[in-house]
């Protein structure tokens, strides 16, 4: 479930029933940020709109996080901001099983790397022996 950013920062709206149907117009808040559910739509809006970009996490995100939040749904980490070598590193001390789900599905979604997936997929079989 990606953030997008506008590039003004500020809030606004933008308008694209051609993808966004009913939910046309998409509303940024006040720092620019607006969440979309579906990663394909987010992919197809930043397809055809150059002033808007991946948002991260969001206003409040971070990469520097150190757990999955139940509620906010925050990662320990964002695998699009790292290397191969650096998730590998990082899912060491990563022990929750549905943090690493959301990891893996993250990545498909971003940069959809196969030595990312495996690693997250060999630390997920750890998990389980």
């Amino acid at each position: 479930m990606p953030y997008l950013k506008h590039e003004s920062g500020e809030a606004t709206e933008l308008r694209n029933s051609q993808i966004l149907g009913d939910d046309s117009p998409l509303e940024f808040d006040e720092d620019g940020y607006a969440h979309v559910e579906d990663p394909a739509v987010a992919d197809k809006l930043l397809t055809m709109h150059r002033h808007i970009e991946r948002g991260g996490h969001g206003p409040d995100g971070s990469d520097d996080v150190d757990e999955l939040d139940g509620e906010t749904g925050t990662l320990p980490f964002n695998p699009e901001s790292n290397t191969i070598d650096e998730i590998e590193q990082k899912l060491e001390d990563v022990d929750d099983e549905a943090a690493l789900v959301a990891l893996r599905n993250l990545e498909e979604d971003q940069q959809d790397r196969d030595g990312a997936k495996d690693a997250i997929d060999a630390r997920l079989d750890e998990l389980e022996e």
